[in-house]
């Protein structure tokens, strides 16, 4: 019975992937910031900075950098770990967030603290 429980989840965990493919190929690459809630960049927070691009780089060993720069010349930089299965990505950023998203046909799309943010890939 125990060798059949192992045999099954073997199986199983053989069905997803792991890897940097997606349903449509590769996932890694370097990804624009495109929209925000449906929005074109730039974009204006509620705190009233204003994003005007962002790059999303995912790399073929699980690692991500993401750089974001706003009107006033600032910047900021998040990066961490990545998984993905099949297209959907879940981001374990080094600060402690963990948010999901997913890439189809070069399209990522990323929901980060109920902002739903459209990236494509360069």
């Amino acid at each position: 019975m125990r060798r059949l429980v192992m045999l099954a989840l073997a199986s199983t965990l053989a069905g997803c992937s792991m890897d940097s493919t997606g349903p449509n190929g590769p996932v890694t690459g370097t990804y624009t910031l495109r929209r925000i809630n449906g929005q074109l960049l730039p974009y204006t927070l509620p705190s009233g900075r204003r994003l005007i691009s962002d790059q999303l780089t995912l790399y073929s060993d699980g690692t991500y950098e993401d750089v974001s720069q706003y009107s006033n010349a600032a910047s900021t930089f998040d990066e961490g770990d990545y998984t993905n299965y099949d297209g959907a990505i879940t981001f374990y950023s080094t600060s402690g967030a963990t948010y999901q998203g997913s890439v189809t046909q070069g399209v990522l799309t990323q929901i980060v603290n109920d902002y739903t943010q459209v990236f494509e890939r360069d």
